[in-house]
């Protein structure tokens, strides 16, 4: 019981840090949240609102991953092996995600 509560409350943690760096950027525009962007890189990027975007997306994305994790383990606990396919895939899933932005980042800058 007490490490299915610690599993709810670090995924829903990031879950909800994740929402707030999507706020953070996408809606306050802080572009400085991103990591890698800076005065030095700023000028690097030429369609800053699409850059923006992205990020937004995949801090939603993934946080919106992290979120459904703890009822992904709960739905599959009764299997022998489903705590292990469920952090597999939520691992895929971020490393998919992580795949997207690294090609799509290219788009956006020089």
């Amino acid at each position: 019981m007490a490490a299915k509560l610690i599993e709810i409350l670090v995924m829903e943690g990031i879950a909800v840090l994740l929402f707030v760096f999507a706020y953070l950027i996408g809606v306050k525009g802080k572009m400085e949240l991103i990591a890698g962007y800076n005065e030095k890189t700023a000028a690097l990027v030429k369609d800053k609102d699409g850059l923006k975007r992205l990020i937004t997306r995949v801090c939603v994305l993934v946080g919106i991953g992290s979120a459904l994790m703890p009822l992904l383990t709960y739905i599959s606990h009764d299997h022998p092996h489903g705590l292990a396919y469920s952090i597999g895939g939520y691992a895929g899933f971020v490393i998919g995600i992580v795949g997207m932005v690294a090609l799509q980042s290219r788009d956006y800058t020089v």
